[in-house]
């Protein structure tokens, strides 16, 4: 049986140049997991896992009938509370404040047909102690409409460069922040051993400035 492939299905969300572009996303559906806290931290590997565990769970329960789907590949949106540290540039999202009170929703996307209740029954299965992270999992809806993105090849630690020709393109096109920095994994990073092969999407959402 044929199963849907979202990364083939959604090729315009999925795709990105690897220079910065203007593009607009449609709304999507995930599985997701909101924390706080430094992604060097062992718990946020565990919070990863723990995830995709949620996701193959809802996975399996559609394997044997006519909307059998593969697992999509990780995302993930970072942010600060900005009303405790104010607003935070496009290019400097992990280098103004400490790590530890850096927030973000680790997401995997899922077919238009999920619901809710399908999380809920998914998670019922996990038993202690790796149940206290997929408790956490639920279910998120993004649109995040205009956006500016490019493609970043290799290890994050020089993210911050493709960070900064994001925000170049949006300055010179009088674009400004609209949303929460988004970071598609094309590459699972939690499995390889080097970051030399990753490709990240690097997406922001703007506005026109008024």
């Amino acid at each position: 049986m044929k199963k849907l492939n979202l990364l083939k299905t959604y090729t315009n969300y999925y795709s990105s140049k690897e220079i910065p572009e203007l593009v607009d996303i449609d709304e999507a559906k995930f599985i997701s997991i909101h924390a706080q806290g430094s992604f060097m931290d062992k718990i946020y590997y565990d919070r990863w896992e723990a995830l995709k565990q949620v996701a193959n769970a809802v996975k399996d329960a559609f394997d044997d009938s006519p909307q059998a789907f593969e697992i999509a590949p990780l995302e993930a949106l970072y942010w600060y509370n900005e009303k405790e540290y104010g607003p935070i540039s496009i290019s400097h999202i992990y280098d103004t404040f400490p790590l530890s009170k850096l927030e973000y929703r680790l997401m995997i996307r899922i077919p238009e047909y999920i619901t809710s209740e399908d999380i809920v029954k998914a998670k019922k299965d996990f038993a202690e102690p790796f149940r206290n992270l997929t408790s956490s999992a639920d279910f998120f809806e993004l649109n995040e409409g205009k956006c500016v993105q490019m493609l970043h090849l290799g290890p994050f630690i020089y993210e911050g460069e493709s960070l900064e020709k994001n925000e170049n393109f949006a300055t010179k096109n009088h674009l400004i922040k609209n949303g929460l920095h988004h970071e598609i994994y094309l590459v699972d990073f939690t499995k390889v051993k080097s970051q030399e092969g990753l490709r990240t999407i690097l997406r922001e959402p703007v506005k026109q400035k008024e």
